[in-house]
């Protein structure tokens, strides 16, 4: 997630500490989504089974190699304006020089290229469009659709590379396309929240008026849509009238899956009414809200682990990776703040 806006709250002087000013340079504290996404691609990909190989955990080190490297050169693109809005950063308060935060920026990125390589040459390919993705929402990712369309390709991308793992590691020469629906609902859901950061953000100066309501809209019903999008990856060609059929494994799944979503719209959306009943939105409430979706982006993840609970152990693994991720995640953004 772009950090080009005020953050919602306050950060830890980055000067005092150079690992502190390293850890909010590349985001750590997200780290535990990308990482999530990847596994749980993995465990759906999977069916839920692990994997007889170690190929397909080499996504794993690329998709955070790339994540990270992709928030360092984040920092580095935006080090003029932080200079004047949040002098705080790493690079504008002189904690990190900005040649340095860009060598940084580099070797993450082509080092996890380099993993994905490992993992295979479709896997190193899938992971090399990720980068060139993230590469250009850094660079020229302005612009309320441009921006966060181009952040969620990004990490539908990343949850994809787990879900089609079997194919890119050449273990199959049939991809699973149905799991792909999987990854537009999160890309969708990506992009509303990156739509709902914007509205933060200084380069748009337009009155806020109701579009934070209908972001956070669209953050909550496509978490909703998860259960909907499995049901169909989870069904033979996607076919309806195959319902009946549905194992008991993954009916059990699917239901467990759907009570996860509805936690998560529910709370998205009551956050959404108290606003709206509110004095209205501001700068402060739509960085608040932002800071929620994220936190609570590895439940979307969760939500979809679920899925395959009951089918094998490596699911049951995944869903604690996403739980434990969003735990983490939120206990460490006031040191390393999640914007």
């Amino acid at each position: 997630m772009s950090k080009r806006r005020r953050a919602a709250e306050p950060e830890a002087p980055a000067a005092a500490n150079p690992v502190i000013a390293f850890g909010q340079l590349i985001r750590i504290a997200l780290g535990f989504s990308a990482l999530s996404d990847v596994f749980v691609g993995i465990a759906i990909g999977f069916s839920a089974a692990w994997p007889d190989t170690f190929l397909p955990w080499l996504l794993i080190p690329a998709s955070l190699g790339i994540y990270h490297g992709a928030m360092a050169l984040n920092d580095w693109s935006d080090r003029d304006e932080d200079a004047k809005v949040r002098p705080e950063r790493p690079i504008p308060s002189g904690a990190i020089p900005a040649s340095l935060a860009l060598f940084i920026s580099w070797i993450l990125i082509l080092g996890g290229i380099f993993w994905a390589f490992g993992a295979g040459l479709r896997a190193g390919a899938w992971m090399g469009v990720v980068a060139v993705l993230a590469v250009l929402y850094d660079l020229v990712g302005r612009g309320e659709v441009r921006g966060p369309l181009l952040l969620g390709l990004c990490r539908a991308g990343n949850l994809g590379a787990g879900l089609m793992a079997p194919w890119l590691v050449g273990l199959t020469e049939t991809p699973a396309w149905s799991l792909l629906g999987l990854s537009l609902v999160y890309g969708a859901h990506v992009f509303f929240i990156g739509r709902l950061g914007r509205l933060e953000d200084e380069e748009d100066a337009r009155p806020l008026g109701k579009r934070p309501s209908s972001a956070l809209r669209g953050i909550a019903f496509t978490a909703m849509a998860v259960p909907v999008a499995g049901l169909f990856a989870l069904l033979p060609e996607g076919d309806l009238s195959q319902l009946t059929a549905l194992p008991r494994t993954h009916a059990a799944g699917l239901a467990l899956c759907a009570a996860i979503s509805t936690w998560n719209t529910v709370v998205l959306l009551q956050r959404r009414r108290e606003l709206d009943d509110s004095d209205g939105w501001s700068r402060g409430t739509v960085g608040a809200s932002t800071g929620l979706a994220l936190r609570r982006l590895p439940l979307f993840t969760a939500s979809i682990a679920a899925m395959g609970l009951f089918m094998g152990p490596a699911a049951a693994a995944a869903v604690a990776v996403a739980l434990v991720g969003a735990r983490m995640a939120g206990a460490m953004r006031k040191l390393f703040p999640l914007t």
